[in-house]
């Protein structure tokens, strides 16, 4: 009996070995399909081995956590590729050609669904492809798993692959607009990056940049101004260590060339604190503007933005020109949040 459980053990140790070098075999391919720019085929292989690992050792074993992360990145970058050509083939398309085309689709459908009214099978079909999950939720669930994998190991090298995880699940959140996710990741990323990096760090740099450009969006630009401003830093930072380095004879041609990269970004990032700053001074001057006119506004003007607001925005054809002219304006300044505290100022006068 001692004999048979031996050698069962001994089955499955050879086992889990063959299920890993296999995996690793993958995770091997998949990078460098990644380095020859093909995606999807990197894509394809991730997912193998992720299957592979999960279903040997389970979904969130420490063994999975570098193939959740290298599928989830992929995932998004495939995401990323597929907006950008989503948008290329609309680039210069009519409206009224897209609805004219969508009409007659519906058409040909109802045509088919008129004679093939026996026919119930389709429907099931086509209710399972409007169910599929998408690529950016698929990344995701990939990177939240690495990510949990990750962070609940204590050695730095793991909460550095946390850091990361967290990185690309910020990048998701800011793909699909989800900005104040985004932010929250992000932060969380740069927290575990000052703990366990230099202050010279590249990765230090672009998780800075990353919130620099997710605040613009969301119209915060002093916190924008604020991480591009230390993303600017650390690389200032990085490039003197370089430069150090390179006067001591040391770190050779691959230093020269991170040298001359990072002078290449400087100027990029520039242009984004002068395009915060600019958008900053608008944004401030609007709000002075909307003020002084909202607050000199007599009784029938606010009750016909009352009228407009209750017609989902829709002015009245015979308002006064400066009522359509203020409406307009609260319209168009309503998208930032700054809009909320200009109305609670306005309502408390």
């Amino acid at each position: 009996m001692e004999e048979k459980s031996c050698s069962s053990s001994a089955v499955a140790a050879d086992s889990s070995v063959d299920v890993m070098a296999e995996a690793k075999k993958l995770i091997g391919a998949g990078n460098r399909h990644l380095v020859m720019g093909d995606v999807v085929s990197a894509v394809n292989v991730f997912q193998e081995a992720c299957g592979m690992l999960a279903e040997r050792y389970g979904d969130t074993a420490d063994e999975c956590g570098e193939a959740f992360f290298l599928c989830g990145k992929s995932l998004l970058e495939l995401a990323r590729m597929e907006n950008t050509v989503l948008g290329d083939a609309l680039e210069g398309v009519p409206e009224g050609s897209s609805e004219e085309g969508e009409k007659q689709e519906n058409s040909k459908f109802e045509n088919d669904d008129d004679d093939d009214d026996d026919e119930g099978e389709g429907t099931a079909e086509d209710k399972e492809s409007e169910e599929e999950v998408g690529n950016l939720q698929l990344a995701w669930e990939m990177l939240e798993v690495a990510k949990v994998i990750y962070k609940r190991k204590a050695n730095e090298a793991d909460q550095l692959m946390a850091a990361q995880a967290y990185l690309k699940l910020g990048e998701v959140g800011a793909e699909s607009g989800n900005y104040p996710a985004a932010v929250e990741d992000f932060q969380d990323c740069l927290a575990l990056q000052l703990k366990h990096l230099p202050p010279h760090s590249r990765l230090l740099a672009e998780t800075h940049y990353q919130l620099g450009m997710t605040y613009c969006y969301t119209g915060q630009y002093s916190q924008a101004i604020q991480h591009y401003s230390s993303s600017v830093k650390v690389i200032e930072g990085r490039l003197a260590m370089l430069q150090e380095v390179l006067d001591k004879g040391e770190n050779g041609a691959e230093g020269k060339t991170e040298l001359e990269e990072l002078k290449l970004l400087l100027p990029d990032i520039a242009e984004k604190v002068e395009d915060a700053k600019e958008s900053q001074r608008m944004a401030g001057s609007a709000s002075v503007a909307i003020q002084q006119t909202l607050v000199r506004l007599p009784v029938g003007y606010w009750l016909g933005s009352v009228l407009f607001f209750k017609r989902g925005g829709t002015c009245p054809r015979n308002a006064p020109f400066n009522l359509k002219c203020v409406l307009m304006t609260i319209t168009w300044y309503s998208s930032s949040s700054k809009y909320l505290l200009i109305k609670e100022e306005v309502q408390s006068t």
